[in-house]
This record gives structure tokens, sequence and C-alpha cells, in this order.
């Protein structure tokens, strides 16, 4: 375990923040919101720090999300709104390197709820484990539970600590086989 390498150490040897987050459905640009967010740093292949935390989304869960997810409208009542979080996720992420099992999707919702609380999302580097998953070519389907199934990475699905960790152990996983190329999360 170790070859993946960034800024010539191996990754084992640096932090990084595993990031996943659960929505009220499929698509900011539909009004939906996050309403669970996990920040899991890891170093050493540990989970050394975590932040976690239900987010009120101010707006209902759908049902289909919920189903997904099984997080209810009366779990998030009384949980911090993102904008009341969004300086400790900041002040957690720091510079380390974040972690995303599909990028792109839970990217779009933090750079979403970022705007919402008067600021943006940071640059930090970005790692996807889904792109890196489909570049070996040895999954028939690319869900982090399938994939990690197959890797014997065993956790449960569909909640954002668990994810987060399930994509931190996979990066590792990942890692033991081949070299990373971070990319930056810019706007595009």
């Amino acid at each position: 375990m170790g070859r993946m390498k960034h800024g010539g150490k191996p990754l084992v040897e640096l932090p990084y923040v595993a990031v996943d987050v659960e929505t009220t459905g499929l698509a900011p640009s539909d009004g939906h919101r996050v309403c669970e967010i996990a920040l899991l740093r890891f170093l050493r292949g540990t989970v050394v720090d975590s932040l976690v935390s239900f987010v009120n989304p101010l707006r209902p869960i759908s049902p289909r999300a919920s189903a997904v997810n099984g997080i209810t409208d009366a779990m998030v009542v009384r949980a911090p709104a993102f904008p009341d979080l969004f300086p400790r996720i900041l002040d957690f992420l720091g510079e380390d390197t974040l972690v995303f099992h599909n990028a792109p999707f839970d990217i779009s919702f933090l750079r979403m709820e970022a705007r919402v609380a008067g600021g943006e999302w940071p640059e930090n580097p970005v790692i996807d484990t889904l792109a890196l998953a489909r570049r070996t070519g040895l999954f028939r389907n690319n869900s982090l539970s399938a994939i990690c199934d197959r890797l014997g990475i065993g956790a449960s699905f569909h909640r954002a600590e668990a994810d987060a960790y399930a994509t931190g152990k996979l990066l590792l996983a990942l890692a033991s086989g081949g070299r990373v190329d971070t990319v930056r999360n810019r706007a595009r």
C-alpha cells in the first residue's frame, strides 16, 4: 500500500479529508439542499478527526431521497443550517486534499451551499475515487457500495459518515496499485 504519491510522498503518509453529503434530492439547480455532511480526516489509513452533522436544509426532504438515505425532516429540523456550519467546515478542511466518490455531485451541492452562506467553496486539491475506479477498468458497477464490496471494504452506505469512511478507505485500496493525479475543483 502507499505506491500512489502526491507531492513526492506516499499518499498514506499525507492527511486527506474524505467528504460526503446527503441531500434532499438530486440537483441543486432544482432547489435541493444538503441535509447531512461528513468530513473525515485520514492519516496513515486511520480517521484522526471528524466533523459530522445533520444540516437543516430549510426545505422538505423528498420522499425518494429519504427512501435512499433514511433521513427524515424530523431528524434535521433542529440541526444547524449550512451557513451556520460553513465557518467550522472551512476551518476543518484547511488546505488538505479532499476525497470524494463522484466529486462533481457533492461539489455541485457544496458550491451552491457555500454561495448561500455568502462564501465560496475552497480550491483544495480534489481526488475522485469514482474516476480512479473507472480508470482501472476492474469494476462492472462503479457505485461506492459495489466497489467496496468487491474490495472487501465493509461499510453501510447512503449516510454521509459511512460513505465518507468507505471513500477514504477506497482511496487507499486504489492507491496500492497506481498513482493519483489530483485536480483542482475550480469552477467550470
